[in-house]
């Protein structure tokens, strides 16, 4: 494998003790002080990461030779997977990094558009129900090796137990690329701050119009219609309502395939989320300013009725294929704990959004809308009602729904 260093400080970085996940969790709220250098230099990274790709990430696989690639918010360090020759424009980029960025270049075997070639086959296979297509997710590996699925040890529906070498070797004959298999439960957030009012926030209690829990996601317009964003597995038609049974609106359209509903609501959008625990009593939120796009290794927070905030979430995969509440769909992110004394989701944040930090938590920027729970369960502590939590959540990223629905985020 080849390596280019972009940047002379590569050849003298020393080790950088990773920021606690509680002092990130503490800048966030507003409290930190050291860790906003971390903050800055993922936004750093971010820009930098935006400028090599130029597209959204669920457009970075137009990008001829385009693999993948991976942040370190703490080094400040970016690692960038490229298949075959590397343009001139993304060496320039990258020589120009801002003070105090590193990044290096990786030889990757395959090109996202092949990984994701794969992945759809695997997906293909999974909602035909193919013998032996027992893996419930598929996604690419950052550094552009080969895909990750997961799968249920104790076997599926159909074709009972797999060993992980079983299921990888079936999945790559599938897929054609190498596949490493991940034994690991997979579960939905599928439904409760309780009562929110015109303008409305992002992260409060649902009632969904098959009487569930959810969460609202993030507020907008579309047109002149005030809007408001939720997860099509908590409904795609009828009346949402409060906590309390007030009337927020009527969902209006969705898409499955991006689990998303869009809600019309009367009044108007906050352009905020409500921060803090489920229990926020003084209805404390956090402004949101504009929409980014995801990359792995950024810290982001979600924010659900059921379990509140969490924070040093670390995003660990894109472009993920999976199996959410007995539908598969593509595009989807992980994030995953950094703190094992939290949970990363519970059952009733579902729509609810995922945030991440544009200048040191004061405002906060869209990532995107919560879907499910993933990878292990966990002690939940305490939560609005008797749920279920996880270590691990998949979202839809932001960019995708925006362009589907013509949206406008307040």
């Amino acid at each position: 494998m080849t390596t280019i260093l972009i940047g002379a400080a590569l050849l003298v970085l020393l080790p950088t003790a990773p920021t606690s996940a509680a002092e990130y969790e503490a800048s966030v709220h507003g409290a930190g002080v050291g860790v906003t250098d971390v903050l800055a230099r993922q936004e750093a990274l971010d820009r930098l990461a935006d400028e090599i790709t130029g597209v959204p990430e669920h457009e970075r696989v137009l990008v001829p030779g385009y693999a993948g690639h991976s942040v370190d918010p703490q080094s400040g360090h970016l690692d960038l997977y490229w298949h075959g020759t590397i343009p001139d424009r993304v060496t320039t980029v990258l020589s120009a990094a801002p003070t105090g960025i590193t990044a290096a270049v990786h030889d990757a075997p395959y090109t996202l558009r092949e990984l994701r070639v794969g992945r759809d086959r695997l997906a293909g296979a999974a909602v035909r129900g193919e013998e032996g297509a027992v893996w419930t997710s598929a996604g690419p590996v950052a550094d552009g090796s080969g895909l990750t699925v997961t799968y249920t040890p104790d076997g599926d529906r159909r074709h009972g137990v797999a060993t992980p070498g079983e299921v990888s070797a079936r999945a790559a004959a599938i897929a054609g690329v190498p596949v490493t298999a991940v034994a690991t439960a997979v579960s939905v957030a599928t439904a409760t701050r309780h009562s929110d009012t015109s303008p409305w926030s992002a992260g409060a209690e649902l009632t969904t119009p098959g009487n569930g829990w959810c969460t609202s996601g993030f507020g907008g317009w579309r047109g002149t219609k005030a809007v408001l964003l939720t997860a099509s597995h908590c409904g795609t038609s009828g009346t949402y309502r409060t906590g309390t049974g007030a009337v927020v609106g009527t969902a209006t359209d969705s898409d499955t395939g991006l689990d998303t509903t869009v809600i019309d609501v009367d009044g108007s959008p906050s352009g905020k989320y409500f921060d803090g625990g489920w229990d926020n009593a003084s209805g404390y939120a956090k402004r949101v300013v504009g929409a980014g796009r995801n990359n792995v290794g950024d810290l982001v927070c979600a924010s659900g009725a059921m379990s509140g905030i969490h924070c040093s979430l670390k995003i660990t995969a894109t472009d993920v294929a999976a199996e959410v509440n007995g539908q598969w769909r593509t595009d989807l992110d992980t994030a995953t704990r950094t703190d094992d004394s939290t949970v990363a989701v519970a059952k009733g944040d579902s729509g609810g959004p995922v945030v991440a930090s544009i200048n040191g938590g004061a405002d906060m920027q869209a990532r995107g809308i919560i879907s499910a729970g993933t990878g292990n369960p966990v002690v939940c502590g305490s939560m609005a009602a008797p749920t279920t939590c996880w270590d691990s959540l998949r979202f839809v990223p932001i960019a995708p729904i925006v362009a589907k629905f013509g949206l406008s985020l307040a």
